[in-house]
């Protein structure tokens, strides 16, 4: 009765071409900032202006477009696609495996520990991770950043970091929620995500949470209730 389309990937697209020549309305979720990205890794502002059309077309023949955040309803607008296609598709997390309940003292290696999770890559904000965390580090020697996730500037930052990190690799499950709960803080660097799945399971396992103060953080965070959110700037984060 409905194609749901997550990607506008090839599988994607076909699907999408499929749908119309079979007349099956079409819905789809947005979830990644294609055309940001795009620009971040190419640094070509007519690439990233190709992208956005692209996701123009593709989004443009979906009768409902599902946003997890504001931050990302106002991009899938940009695209153009009228408020009134935009609904909004709530994300959660389980209680159960994200709990404070979970901590190891002796899991992490620093006296106090700041966790970041997910891919270790420039559109996540890698360089803004390394800086922030060192910058915080001359003021407080006790900290350490562990990073549980994996990416392209892995190795970049193992050399900006030297000891002052520990590099978890990718962790699933009881692993993960472990990591979590026995971390002291969570940092999130990322200018470009539409939501940050990761915050929430920071949240939910009892950690503060310092986040760039752009995209789907904004709609996560209450600053200086539930978590701090900062310019995009090393000195503040």
């Amino acid at each position: 009765d409905v194609v749901h389309l997550c990607s506008p990937g090839p599988a994607g697209v076909l699907a999408a071409l499929v749908a119309r020549i079979m007349e099956i309305p079409v819905v789809g979720s947005y979830h990644t900032e294609l055309g940001a990205y795009t620009g971040l890794r190419s640094g070509d502002a007519k690439l990233q202006a190709g992208m956005e059309v692209a996701l123009a077309a593709f989004y443009g023949n979906c009768a409902l477009i599902l946003s997890p955040s504001a931050a990302a309803d106002h991009s899938v607008h940009a695209l153009g696609i009228p408020q009134e296609r935009i609904a909004r598709w709530d994300r959660g997390v389980d209680t159960e495996r994200f709990d404070p309940a979970r901590r190891r003292a002796s899991l992490l290696p620093g006296e106090l520990n700041v966790l970041y999770a997910g891919r270790l890559t420039r559109e996540k904000g890698a360089d803004l991770l390394a800086s922030a965390f060192l910058a915080a580090r001359e003021r407080d020697p006790r900290l350490h950043l562990a990073l549980a996730g994996g990416g392209p500037e892995e190795q970049q930052l193992r050399e900006r970091l030297g000891p002052h990190a520990t590099f978890l690799g990718w962790l699933e499950g009881e692993a993960l929620a472990e990591a979590y709960a026995s971390a002291d803080l969570f940092l999130f660097a990322s200018r470009t995500d539409t939501f940050g799945q990761v915050i929430l399971e920071a949240q939910a396992s009892g950690l503060p949470v310092v986040a760039v103060d752009e995209g789907g953080p904004r709609s996560l965070i209450d600053d200086r209730r539930s978590g701090r959110l900062c310019p995009p700037d090393a000195g503040c984060l």
